[in-house]
């Protein structure tokens, strides 16, 4: 069963919120980033956020008790400098929390985490719900790697007038990356990278009047 629920939450059909995010690509390809350069792009994220995000993931996998899943939350804010980034995280935590309450209404921790948690960062949400699947915290780690890559490149289709068949190979071409950081996520504790333009595009583009995506 494991297996399924693991392809069900990599499945954007799972209604989470994450249609409306780009990863930040909206406002790279505003501030000059050439559609050739989003390989790069969304390599870059794997190796700094997608990696803080993923180990805060498997982390939430281990994590027991309500009080664990908060103190995660107060760790990956502190990790997270940028308003409009910890927004977009809390919004789309709080869509996946949603859904997998309607999947398993009576679960703990992850009732209680759904009901008491302010910030409901995607990342620890994500752990969560993957414990209340039974997913091991390495498989927690490459969902969220997973889908880092995947927004980015679901994204691109739309800001780039892209085939999607050219945006989903690019993901493909990840896949080994994407496996070998899961490893490193699900090892270490809560890595602390910089990605400050990131940040910068995040508060302009939070600003922009004409924005096709949240983030």
């Amino acid at each position: 069963m494991s297996a399924v629920l693991e392809l069900l939450l990599a499945d954007a059909r799972t209604p989470s919120g994450g249609h409306a995010h780009s990863g930040g690509l909206e406002a790279a390809l505003a501030a000059g980033l050439a559609v050739a350069e989003v390989p790069g792009f969304m390599r870059a994220r794997l190796r700094t956020v997608g990696l803080v995000d993923a180990a805060f993931a498997a982390l939430a996998t281990r994590a027991g008790t309500l009080e664990e899943l908060l103190a995660l939350d107060f760790e990956l804010a502190a990790r997270t400098p940028a308003e409009p980034l910890r927004r977009a995280a809390r919004t789309l935590g709080a869509g996946l929390l949603r859904t997998a309450c309607a999947w398993w209404p009576q679960a703990e921790p992850l009732a209680g985490y759904a009901a008491e948690s302010a910030l409901t960062p995607r990342p620890v949400a994500l752990g969560a719900v993957a414990r209340a699947a039974g997913l091991s915290p390495l498989a927690a780690a490459r969902l969220s790697l997973y889908d880092d890559a995947a927004t980015v490149a679901s994204a691109a289709v739309k800001l780039a007038a892209l085939d999607a068949a050219v945006a989903s190979g690019w993901v493909a071409a990840l896949a080994a990356e994407i496996d070998e950081l899961a490893l490193s996520a699900r090892a270490g504790g809560p890595p602390s990278t910089c990605a400050p333009l990131l940040d910068r595009r995040a508060l302009v583009h939070a600003r922009a009047e004409r924005r096709l995506f949240a983030s």
